[in-house]
């Protein structure tokens, strides 16, 4: 009894929050066109739907945890004191945490959906909490209506009373499944609901790929513009205009969609060497700088090259394809106004029409109905909107799935590299790889050859020399000659040391014995800080790719604890891959740029085709992620 006593109460509170709520939502677009203002508003947005989640927990019994929020990151500050952020140093670090606090919020998915519940709510979720307060406020005004007319109007009174505290519960209920919609992590149990959301994210994405290849067909009119009239002169200057949008369109499809469209577009070709007079010749032209012959190697690079003329041909299928992918999407917003305009036109103004003049009039008839703008035709009664307004955006749901297929092949057949495309690139990464190993090689060696030069050949010498002055003076000094024994025997010591660690360079024993698991957890015990090792390997490798995990890892490790307190190490092999991830409690801010570590890591790891990736945000940590293409080549051992 107490739980229908207060649901009513409770949905009018609801209903108080979702206006809020709405008017906040508005509030917030202009903050955001504002710039300065929008942290602030956004923290105001944070409070809201945080009230939002206890009060759905509490009163609909909506399973709504809260979200992790990481906290604001720290500007990075150099050893000089300034503070640097996007390539632009500042003295004061509030302007650089200003910056990083727009980025975060930018890539923070929880934001977004937490704006969509403040604007969608009130006329989604949000209609289902104002039925009992109207109920109420309908049977009120029925029981305060004339004697005449209360032979029906108190029981019709006292009834929408009763239905209002009756049906609050399950309005509440109702509130409770939509907030989980959109301020709540759960996917949708049954089949219909997982195919509404599939269905749903392929119109929108659809007709947001649509918008995008719509930009990559204005690059391309501007292509025919300018051939046309510079007859062709000025198209090598044009031509990259369309290439960026392309990328744009390629990275959104794969992060929209899954499928990878990889750019495949030729390298630049080498800078030209000069000739015997100087020059640098680049075709039929030469010229006298370097420069200007790297500037006349563009057009031809990009006239020759397929993918060029492949993208301006996939450019002009938008004509075509981007007003198809815009059907589902009109489909469904012209069902949603079907669905939705009849009663939350009659809420808008039946309801304080008949409050004051005691005239209600019917919901399913309006003098401005859906038939304005062609969903229902002229002679149909305007209930008629809300059946065909779910018919028709059921029908935009169901259009979605095929037309983003169709997209998408389109797509994969003028964007993605043809065979020659990827066999010309496989070669140039070869060979590449190729000069990449043969230099790393001779470096090795060079430093090999030092190494025996500096360390153990001098040492060796210094043995010789003293065994043979101890030989001289064996007759007539023999406690001298012990001496220079003495210093003999530790000078070999010292020279076997060394070429220990030599040795160690070129291939530790411990991985030539134990393999890659205990060879990490040798060098971890052996690093001067905390390093938690994880080793899932179902054995050994191919002993080319443990000696190159090896190093990339102790490369990896060895950057690390520069500026870290504690480091964690794991390797595992999964489907073909080995993966290798360093990673540390550091301060952040690693930029393969500033040393040769990470890119000595990135050589040594091409020659097997494998990655590196790295993430590391100012204030950290920093994660390094190396990943070998290879298989296991014998079968699980212990390494404990």
């Amino acid at each position: 009894m107490t739980r229908l006593a207060l649901a009513v109460p409770r949905c009018v509170a609801l209903a108080v929050l979702i206006v809020a709520g709405f008017a906040y939502g508005h509030l917030l677009v202009l903050a955001a066109t504002l710039v300065f203002t929008y942290p602030l508003a956004v923290s105001g947005q944070i409070r809201l739907s945080a009230l939002a989640r206890r009060l759905a927990r509490d009163w609909a019994g909506a399973d709504l945890p809260d979200p992790v929020r990481s906290p604001p990151p720290t500007p990075h500050r150099r050893e000089d004191g300034w503070y640097a952020q996007d390539g632009t140093l500042y003295r004061s670090p509030r302007v650089p945490a200003f910056l990083l606090k727009l980025d975060q919020h930018a890539k923070d998915p929880t934001l977004g959906r937490e704006w969509l519940w403040l604007i969608l709510t009130p006329v989604t979720g949000g209609i289902a909490v104002l039925v009992p307060p109207a109920l109420i406020a309908a049977g009120v005004f029925l029981l305060g209506s004339p004697p005449g007319d209360r032979v029906w109007s108190v029981p019709a009174g006292v009834g929408a009373i009763v239905a209002a505290f009756l049906l609050a519960p399950w309005a509440l209920r109702a509130y409770g499944l939509w907030a989980g919609v959109l301020l709540g992590t759960a996917r949708p149990r049954t089949a219909v609901g997982r195919w509404v959301t599939r269905a749903s994210a392929a119109t929108w994405r659809g007709a947001g790929l649509a918008v995008l290849s719509l930009a990559a067909f204005g690059g391309l009119l501007l292509n025919l513009l300018t051939g046309a009239l510079s007859w062709g002169g000025l198209l090598p200057f044009t031509l990259p205009v369309t290439r960026p949008l392309v990328g744009l369109y390629r990275r959104s499809a794969h992060a929209w969609t899954g499928t990878d469209l990889p750019a495949p577009y030729r390298p630049y070709p080498p800078s030209p060497s000069p000739d015997e007079d100087g020059n640098y010749r680049v075709g039929r032209v030469l010229y006298t700088d370097l420069p200007a012959a790297l500037q006349g190697q563009r057009p031809g690079w990009l006239l020759r090259d397929p993918a060029t003329w492949r993208d301006q041909l996939w450019s002009l299928g938008s004509v075509v394809l981007a007003p198809v992918s815009f059907v589902p999407a009109v489909l469904v917003g012209l069902g949603f106004y079907g669905l939705f305009c009849q009663p939350l036109t009659w809420v808008a103004w039946a309801v304080p029409i008949g409050l004051l003049t005691g005239y209600w009039a019917t919901p399913f008839y309006l003098w401005f109905g859906i038939e304005h703008v062609g969903l229902v035709a002229p002679g149909f009664p305007d209930w008629a909107s809300v059946p065909v307004g779910l018919g028709v955006a059921l029908l935009g749901l169901g259009l979605a799935g095929p037309l983003m297929r169709l997209r998408l092949a389109w797509d994969r057949l003028l964007l993605t590299p043809t065979a020659a495309t990827v066999l010309a690139s496989r070669v140039a990464h070869l060979a590449t790889t190729r000069a990449d190993a043969v230099d790393v090689q001779a470096a090795e060696l060079r430093r090999i050859e030092r190494d025996l030069h500096d360390g153990a050949q001098a040492r060796l010498i210094a043995v010789g020399l003293g065994l043979s002055a101890a030989a001289r003076l064996m007759e007539t000094d023999p406690a001298r000659a012990r001496e220079l024994l003495a210093q003999a025997q530790e000078t070999s010591a010292t020279a076997l040391t060394e070429l220990r660690d030599l040795v160690r360079g070129i291939h530790p024993p411990v991985l030539a014995e134990r393999g890659l698991g205990d060879a990490i957890r040798a060098i971890a015990f052996d690093t001067p800080l905390p390093v938690d090792v994880d080793v899932d390997l179902p054995g050994r490798l191919d002993a080319p790719v443990e000696s190159a995990a090896y190093f990339a890892t102790c490369e990896a490790l060895t950057n690390a604890a520069r500026r870290a307190s504690r480091v964690a190490v794991s390797l595992w092999h999964r489907d073909g891959t080995l993966r290798m991830v360093v990673s540390d409690d550091g301060p952040g801010g690693a930029d393969p740029a500033a040393g040769t570590g990470l890119r000595g890591i990135r050589r040594r790891l091409a020659t097997f085709d494998g990655t590196l990736t790295l993430h590391s945000p100012p204030g950290g940590p920093t994660v390094v992620t190396m990943e070998i293409p290879c298989a296991s080549s014998s079968p699980r051992t212990s390494t404990s």
